[in-house]
């Protein structure tokens, strides 16, 4: 890869376009900024439900959050909820599979994507999934955050560790933007 490309970053990979129109999401779903100019860094979120017996997976939501917008998001967790997150992360998270995945093929997030961050679990093996990375104007940047795959199983233990406080937040989050049901909401984890 030519030194210049890696500085900047890759084009948005298909996996983090939106899902209909295959565009780049523009809009910070918070504020609506427009994150493709390049002023902000922003993350984009994607959340996949496998039907293997349809052989369909769909998307349950996605959207692009700009680093102001991701701040206060964070901002209103509550302490215990972002002392839980960050100690199992700590334990859980296996950077060096990751790493050793981006450096086997460097132009390709989709394989970097391949497997669960934190239990390891393959993406064909899960029925739910979702996905993030952050990106600044039309480039993918890992330089301070990875891009992230996170699995069924993982979501469900990051959920258990978030305060009442922290769940009524991320709620009153996915009502605001998505309108989705408590039942597929439950294990959702905001990162």
């Amino acid at each position: 890869m030519e030194e210049n490309q890696q500085q900047e970053g890759l084009p948005i990979p298909s996996i983090f376009k939106n899902t209909d129109t295959g565009a780049p999401l523009d809009k910070c779903i918070d504020c609506e900024y427009p994150v493709l100019e390049g002023d902000r860094y922003y993350m984009i979120e994607k959340v996949f439900k496998k039907y293997p017996e349809l052989d369909k997976t769909e998307v349950l939501f996605e959207y692009a959050i700009c680093s102001n917008c991701y701040e206060k998001m964070k901002d209103a967790m509550s302490q215990e909820s972002m002392q839980n997150l960050s100690m199992y992360m700590m334990e859980n998270t296996d950077f060096q599979k990751l790493q050793d995945r981006i450096e086997e093929k460097p132009d390709d997030p989709e394989h970097w994507l391949s497997h669960c961050l934190i239990k390891g679990t393959a993406k064909d093996e899960m029925k739910e999934y979702q996905m993030g990375a952050c990106f600044k104007g039309d480039k993918l940047v890992n330089n301070f955050m990875p891009p992230f795959m996170v699995g069924e199983l993982a979501m469900e233990e990051m959920n258990a560790l978030l305060s009442k406080e922290t769940k009524d937040e991320m709620d009153g989050f996915m009502d605001d933007h998505f309108g989705i049901p408590p039942e597929l909401r439950k294990d959702l984890i905001l990162i």
